[in-house]
């Protein structure tokens, strides 16, 4: 049986998919915005990005807290925050006031906000069903997350074209209400909170870190994560900026290679779950993965194509997930509940981390010389960093394997 039979993560699993769903049409949206107010490769890139940089740089810290927190009441207030960021959003669009300025603080106070939440979400689906369930339950969040990547473009997509962007910011802030709601009256688990003293801070932190990078699976899994998201997953960030000066397109073009990107990342979602050999052999599947989106990458450099490029961000989609998803659940399956917040915070950390620096980097040097240069020479540094990676930790890569596999 799967975690949906478990009635709490049933309705928790629908509420969450509506305000995921939000989510990736507020994202689709404020990047089409900041392109239509600038048409700046880096502005784009810096709006669309400061959704996802926070993590990366304020995760650890939150993680450390999140060990010592109600996750009730700390998935309340960060929900409702985010509704009203999404609404004071729409309400600009909707006065005509915003400036690049405006849509990137707010998006910059959404990112930090996304950042509080971020080890609050990867610690809640432990606690919203039975242990037997969680693998399921990682699961079913992942293709959830990963459907809303394909649906919610293609709904954003489809408000633009034939209405405008203020009833798309709307109806995104409006899909948080349900799982606001639900979040009073749903029951959870119980799970052993620690004290927290002021004093034990910097050890908390640290102890964390340590924990981390003494499991070797871990920590093979953290830089596996680095590498993907540098150089591969940064390219799926800086998506508006493609579709407008590559493609020189419309909104639509933009909902194309994200639902196209989505389709991939959900595919690879179901893949994983379908089979069991995968998942005790998720190692092995890496490798050929990562260089799947190099190539990918690559070829979005070269062709102009609007279907070839769709085609790609397809493929990219599919790797990228697969890496992500096989990472998180070893590092799921591996860490002990004491140290879950702190270590999963880690890997978000280094995954958001990673891809913000990465994909601001393809927008400045994208001022500087041909953004399609830049497409191209971007996964050619990775794979040769990823060379270097196999060589200086093979040793613990084969370790990684052995241990996964018993």
């Amino acid at each position: 049986m799967t975690a949906l039979s478990y009635k709490p993560f049933a309705i928790y699993f629908v509420s969450n998919s509506l305000s995921l769903l939000g989510l990736w049409m507020q994202k689709v949206s404020i990047g089409w915005l900041a392109w239509n107010l600038t048409e700046s490769t880096f502005w784009t890139s810096f709006v669309a990005l400061s959704l996802m940089a926070p993590a990366g740089i304020l995760g650890p810290f939150f993680g450390v807290w999140a060990e010592k927190w109600d996750m009730r009441k700390a998935t309340i207030i960060l929900k409702f925050s985010m509704f009203f960021i999404s609404i004071v959003i729409f309400y600009l669009q909707f006065i005509q006031a915003h400036s690049i300025f405006s849509l990137a603080v707010l998006t910059l106070i959404y990112g930090i906000l996304s950042a509080i939440y971020h080890p609050v979400r990867l610690v809640f689906v432990s606690i919203v069903v039975k242990k037997s369930f969680l693998g399921s339950a990682i699961g079913l969040n992942s293709a959830s997350f990963n459907a809303s990547r394909v649906i919610g473009p293609a709904i954003a997509g489809f408000l633009m074209l034939y209405f405008d962007l203020q009833l798309t910011f709307l109806v995104s802030a409006l899909l948080y209400l349900p799982i606001i709601l639900i979040l009073f009256f749903i029951p959870l688990e119980r799970r052993d909170n620690f004290s927290f003293r002021k004093e034990t801070f910097k050890k908390d932190f640290f102890e964390g870190l340590r924990y981390s990078l003494k499991n070797k699976i871990i920590k093979i899994n953290l830089y596996i994560v680095f590498i993907n998201a540098l150089f591969v997953r940064g390219v799926l960030e800086i998506q508006p900026t493609i579709a407008g000066e590559i493609l020189s397109g419309s909104s639509t073009s933009l909902s194309l290679i994200t639902a196209s990107a989505g389709i991939g990342a959900l595919l690879a979602s179901i893949f994983l779950g379908s089979s069991k050999y995968l998942q005790n052999n998720l190692s092995k599947i890496f490798l050929p993965m990562i260089i799947f989106g190099f190539l990918s990458s690559l070829f979005i450099g070269i062709f102009n194509d609007i279907e070839i490029i769709i085609l790609l961000f397809l493929f990219l989609g599919f790797s990228t997930t697969l890496i992500g998803i096989g990472t998180q659940t070893l590092i799921q399956l591996e860490v002990s509940e004491q140290f879950r917040a702190r270590v999963l915070t880690w890997w978000s950390t280094i995954s958001f981390g990673s891809l913000s620096i990465g994909g601001i980097l393809i927008g400045l040097f994208g001022e500087i010389i041909p953004l399609e240069l830049v497409l191209i020479i971007t996964p050619i540094v990775g794979y040769l960093s990823y060379i270097y990676f196999l060589r200086r930790f093979s040793g613990s890569f084969s370790l990684s394997s052995k241990n996964v596999n018993a």
